[in-house]
């Protein structure tokens, strides 16, 4: 009886400690391997099953020291991310525990003072069968929220998260280490901690991602609409110019035959221009072909010779406003360098990009280059007069692939600098 009772009682620790590896995977990405995996879950069963007793600090210590070693060894991701999983789970963790194990203790002590020990075990297994079942519904009802806010935030973001719920994790340490002889004075406090981390994940993943969503996408919309108007005067300037050729090619005639060959061909050249329209389908993605065609104008204004291949139909890993940012900032500081050459000869762009049928997205860019790279604590710096846009570009680009685990190579001679970035 007491075997199968303490069995039970230790499989619902493991399933606590799955649920708590699943709601961390919504932060984080786990590193790969079947030890891994198995460590993982121990460590993190035991930071969220772990018995908090008031006044004890040796648990709940060792409950943090567990929590943060699975989060550096067996993740991966930005340390402001690991920190804020700690800094969200953690408190609501031992809040729950301690809530568990003091109001259970005194409830079992006031209903059943005289009860045999297995009573004993048998409801400690009942009352936690109520925490799995928190952690159960946590991790249904906030999975969502969780991979928005891992998918949208930045840095700064995640540093706002952390110190609105830095309260709760010293509240919940207070309340623990300092509890006053009646532990129930204690209780709104530790409830308090739970709420909150609670409201904090809604609040980051449903007001503020949704207002960052609104943004992007009124930004999407603007730049299709941009598009869509140039594509429609572009049908009108070709419209115009076939309704005026056969003037067009009455002239370029008539210089021929009066043997003004360089007029003819300068008028040519003109008109070529403006039969030459700016708006070209680089790919089926209307937001990212706009770009393309935006970076385009300004790369043949420049006298940039440039090579495009494009094959990102159908792309379904990477959101429209992350692939934007990667080809605007790259074809931006592209074209920046480019215009540092003073011989036009000397100026070219080479841009590639695919999607597999696998899921892997692969994209090239290079371009000449004469002027020298600096980097500075791993940041790439510009000529620009504004010191503060120095390497943002490049900074959001690489967090982008890191969002979606990806990986880039940054390389360069001293007349080539290539971008290499690989997602999948």
């Amino acid at each position: 009886m007491y075997l199968f009772i303490n069995l039970f009682g230790d499989i619902l620790c493991l399933i606590t400690g799955y649920l708590f590896y699943k709601i961390e995977c919504c932060f984080l990405s786990p590193r790969e391997g079947k030890l891994i995996f198995l460590l993982n879950w121990i460590f993190l069963s035991v930071a969220a099953t772990i018995v908090i007793y008031p006044r004890d600090p040796f648990n709940i210590t060792f409950a943090l020291v567990s929590l943060m070693i699975a989060n550096t060894l067996f993740f991966k991701g930005k340390w402001v991310v690991r920190i804020s999983a700690v800094t969200v789970l953690y408190p609501m963790a031992m809040a729950l525990n301690n809530l568990y194990m003091d109001i259970g203790t005194k409830l079992y002590f006031y209903l059943l003072p005289e009860a045999p020990g297995y009573v004993n075990d048998i409801c400690a297994c009942f009352s936690y069968s109520l925490v799995v079942l928190f952690w159960y519904l946590f991790y249904y009802l906030q999975k969502d929220f969780l991979k928005k806010i891992y998918q949208i935030f930045d840095r700064k973001a995640w540093f706002m998260i952390n110190v609105i719920c830095a309260a709760s994790f010293a509240a919940v340490l207070s309340c623990t280490f300092f509890a006053p002889a009646p532990t129930y004075y204690v209780w709104p406090a530790l409830i308090a901690c739970i709420v909150t981390n609670i409201g904090c994940i809604r609040l980051a993943g449903s007001y503020l991602v949704d207002g960052i969503y609104a943004d992007m996408e009124r930004k999407n919309l603007q730049m299709e609409q941009n598009y869509y108007q140039e594509l429609e005067q572009n049908q009108k300037q070709i419209r115009k110019l076939r309704h005026d050729l056969n003037n067009h090619l009455t002239v370029v005639g008539k210089l021929f035959e009066e043997g003004q060959r360089e007029e003819a061909k300068e008028y040519f050249e003109k008109l070529s221009s403006q039969v030459l329209t700016s708006t070209r389908i680089f790919c089926k993605n209307s937001v990212v072909n706009a770009v393309l065609n935006s970076k385009y104008d300004k790369i043949s204004e420049e006298k940039i010779d440039s090579f495009f291949n494009i094959g990102i139909d159908g792309i379904l890993i990477i959101d429209d406003i992350s692939l934007c940012t990667i080809f605007a900032n790259t074809l931006d500081n592209a074209i920046e360098a480019c215009l540092k050459i003073d011989n036009y000869d000397l100026r070219w762009i080479s841009v590639k990009a695919r999607y597999t049928e696998n899921g892997y997205f692969s994209y090239e860019i290079k371009n000449s280059k004469c002027n020298e790279v600096k980097v500075h604590k791993n940041r790439f710096i510009t000529d620009k007069a504004d010191p503060e846009s120095h390497g943002i570009g490049i900074s959001s680009v690489k967090e982008i692939v890191e969002r979606y685990d990806g990986t880039i190579d940054i390389s360069y001679t001293d007349d080539e600098f290539k971008v290499l970035i690989l997602i999948g």
